[in-house]
């Protein structure tokens, strides 16, 4: 993708997918580029991932879009791990990815002897921190840089009056407490490594402490109702400084989140994509409402600098703070323009008061509270719409295919992302 050009942006936005599904919402809520994993090595073992029949609906729904897709391949390399990246690597070669993401240098190695020329971006996982690394990556032929997330503003500056490498930044989502993500508390307590991509956040745990010679007493931490996370960093947020980052050279914002929802997805998409567009005096007249709606995704509370996030003051506690329930979203038009097919996640009832969220146009905003006024399933009347399955729901306003519908909720903490 050729950075100068794309829709005369400025800079574009890389969202997660961690499924089919959710990479459709990504496109539809303004993505430039779609991140995702396969089968192996990648760093989100966990979330659902692709298999190869996704992977050509992804690049074919991308591509008709023109909307660029990164393949993840930047979990790193044990030596017993090597013969099965050969033939892992030999068998997605034959996919058109527009690049692939790696962070370990034997990663690069074995693309290279497969003789695949896609474009290689590289991981924040190897801590990219000065112009200097920048260049050394580029020599090995390396386009992207993913910076590492604890670069300040002012040494994105330097790098890039040094270098004309193309630069990205994590801008939302989750940061880990460990250096650049390279954890090991998930393998030394649970043995899974979160450098293979399977970690189980231990750092989100509850913990306890226990006396030397009373094994058997345990005495909570408590910072709040929930307990505590003394090791839990709290998360990104970068959409007061959208403009500044652009200013110091950012090609490419990413969002962080492939095992969030749909909605999440959608919404920090939607938000980012449209500061990125914004200029002048109409990026202040909209920074309210999208910070509103950034506090409308679970999340724990935000920062903008990962070394700093406590600003010398006493810890306090990361709790989730959650304040909306993902409804679902329709996935085609009903029978008429009040009406659609909802795909749902959460309970739906008659008379339910919920928002409708869309992408974002310029200056138009058409978000709309919507009431429900009829469920059927296969035509039948019911009460409720359960998770799981696909409505008919009829409003009393219009609504459009893709609309993702929430409800917003008196503020709780708790685990669930949302």
């Amino acid at each position: 993708m050729d950075l100068k050009t794309h829709n005369d942006c400025r800079a574009v936005i890389a969202a997660p997918a961690g499924n089919l599904e959710k990479l459709r919402i990504a496109a539809a809520y303004g993505a430039d580029e779609i991140y995702f994993g396969g089968a192996d090595f990648n760093l989100r073992s966990q979330a659902g991932n692709f298999s190869e029949d996704d992977i050509l609906k992804g690049l074919s729904f991308c591509g008709e879009r023109g909307i660029a897709t990164t393949f993840l391949l930047n979990s790193f390399l044990h030596e017993n791990d090597i013969d099965a990246a050969r033939r892992y690597i030999n068998e997605i070669r034959r996919f058109p990815f527009d690049a692939l993401m790696i962070s370990d240098p034997g990663m690069l190695e074995l693309i290279r002897e497969s003789g695949i020329e896609t474009p290689i971006h590289l991981s924040t996982q190897m801590s990219t921190l000065n112009h200097l690394a920048v260049k050394f990556w580029q020599r090995l032929g390396i386009q992207r840089i993913v910076l590492g997330r604890e670069i300040s503003l002012g040494e994105i500056q330097g790098i890039r009056d040094h270098t004309d490498a193309e630069i990205e930044v994590f801008a939302h989502g989750s940061l880990c407490i460990s250096y650049s993500g390279r954890c090991l508390l998930s393998r030394y307590l649970t043995g899974r490594d979160a450098n293979l991509g399977s970690c189980t956040h231990p750092c989100r745990w509850r913990y306890a402490l226990v006396e030397e010679k009373r094994p058997g007493s345990h005495f909570e931490v408590i910072e709040h109702a929930r307990g505590t996370e003394i090791l839990s960093s709290k998360d990104l947020r970068l959409i007061e400084k959208v403009p500044a980052y652009i200013e110091a050279g950012v090609n490419a914002f990413k969002i962080e989140g492939r095992m969030k929802s749909l909605y999440y997805t959608a919404n920090t998409t939607r938000i980012y994509k449209h500061a990125v567009r914004t200029r002048g005096d109409a990026y202040a007249r909209f920074l309210p409402f999208w910070e509103k709606e950034l506090d409308l995704v679970s999340h724990r509370p935000y920062t903008d600098n990962l070394f700093n996030e406590f600003n010398g003051s006493e810890f306090s506690g990361i709790p989730y703070i959650k304040k909306a329930l993902f409804i679902g979203y329709s996935v085609s038009q009903g029978r008429d323009a009040t009406g659609a097919y909802i795909r749902v996640f959460n309970p739906l009832r008659e008379n339910d008061v919920i928002d409708a969220i869309y992408p974002i146009d310029g200056e138009t905003v058409r978000d709309s509270t919507l009431t429900v006024k009829s469920i059927s399933d296969d035509g039948t009347g019911v009460q409720m719409a359960q998770p799981g399955k696909i409505y008919h729901v009829e409003f009393d306003k219009a609504i459009d295919t893709n609309a993702i519908l929430r409800r917003q909720i008196p503020y709780t903490t708790g685990e669930r992302q949302c």
